[in-house]
């Protein structure tokens, strides 16, 4: 693509690429707005908490319109002070576990979008990384008591089995990192995204808890440990301030009355619909009954039961990874280029509430 002095990235001059063994790469990188500050508590809680180190930055002069983000400055009294150029960084973060994995953060950019793209699938290729996923919040009609619910999108549907959407087609505005997921999967690369529910009323507050709920959906998709104390300590003290506000008006007691009523309603219908079951119809039955007498007057299939359960013994061991999980990377279908599809773990949409 462009040549070394037009990128937009550079690696830190103590990084050597290939040194590094990652496979998943998360982005907290902005889009709208960042709702509830969900990704800034999820950055904080991980940089904060876990080791880590940066591995380079994007040019943000060049992809950033400084009129439009308008970061802020102080000035005190006789001058100004405490202006911080925004930055794009790309971190290499350890786990709990000891795990790594790549960390990008910054502003969303205002420009050149296709160049930022096919950067990062480069540094994605480079890397070995096998699944990104994306990060955000959105402001819903539900009731800061009850689990907070993360709808999730993907660049294919086998990694995201067992999660329903609220939404059906929607045109809206681009922004980038949804413009990246769809360049990524267009390219074969796994994408996840993960959206976190923030109650409409509390958009431009604090909400620790949406950040938990995208730690814990991180956690169920790639088996990262990820801490969470920090954030369950304080989305505890959010609660309990904004239930102190509730108690105190008669109009957002109602308000909050209703949404639970809601959620409950909606709750109940997705548990039926998860327990539904479709049965074979009569014909189905019919049909196998006979293709199962027609075998049994066969005498030639009889070395067929053998190889089948051969054939499923090696399938099964093929689907097992170094650690015998059925979640593990790797099998056939549907490639990354030089790479094996992610296999996603499964868990609830939701993260419950801590007394």
């Amino acid at each position: 693509m462009n040549d070394k002095e037009n990128r937009l990235f550079g690696w830190s001059s103590d990084v050597d690429p290939d040194g590094i063994d990652v496979s998943t790469l998360i982005l907290t990188v902005g889009s709208f707005a960042d709702i509830g500050h969900a990704q800034q508590h999820l950055r904080q809680s991980m940089l904060a908490e876990l080791a880590h180190r940066e591995l380079g930055e994007f040019r943000l002069d060049e992809i950033l319109d400084h009129r439009d983000s308008r970061p802020p400055i102080i000035f005190d009294s006789d001058h100004f002070e405490g202006y911080e150029s925004p930055r794009m960084v790309l971190h290499e973060v350890t786990d709990e576990l000891g795990q790594s994995f790549l960390l990008l953060d910054g502003p969303e950019p205002a420009l050149r979008w296709n160049q930022m793209t096919d950067e990062i699938r480069e540094i994605i290729d480079e890397l070995g990384v096998r699944l990104t996923i994306i990060t955000q919040s959105i402001p819903m009609a539900a009731p800061h008591t009850r689990p907070v619910q993360v709808t999730r999108w993907a660049s294919r549907p086998e990694l995201i089995i067992g999660h329903s959407s609220p939404f059906g087609r929607i045109q809206m505005p681009a922004s980038f990192p949804a413009v990246l997921s769809q360049r990524l999967g267009e390219s074969r690369h796994d994408v996840v995204g993960l959206a976190a529910h923030v109650p409409h009323y509390l958009t431009d507050l604090d909400y620790p808890d949406a950040a938990r709920a995208l730690v814990e959906a991180i956690r169920q998709i790639t088996g990262l440990a990820l801490p969470s104390h920090a954030l369950a300590m304080a989305a505890g003290v959010v609660r309990a301030q904004i239930s102190s506000q509730v108690e105190d008006s008669e109009e957002l007691s109602a308000m909050v009355s209703a949404l639970e009523e809601q959620y409950d309603d909606q709750s109940g219908r997705r548990e039926i619909e998860s327990q539904h079951v479709t049965l074979p119809s009569a014909d189905d039955i019919g049909a196998e009954a006979e293709a199962f007498l027609r075998s049994m007057d066969d005498p030639d299939d009889g070395s067929s039961g053998e190889d089948d359960g051969q054939a499923r013994d090696e399938d099964q061991q093929g689907r097992r990874g170094d650690d015998g999980e059925a979640d593990d990377a790797g099998g056939a279908g549907d490639e990354n280029v030089g790479t094996d599809p992610y296999r996603p773990r499964h868990g609830d949409d939701s993260w419950g509430l801590t007394d």
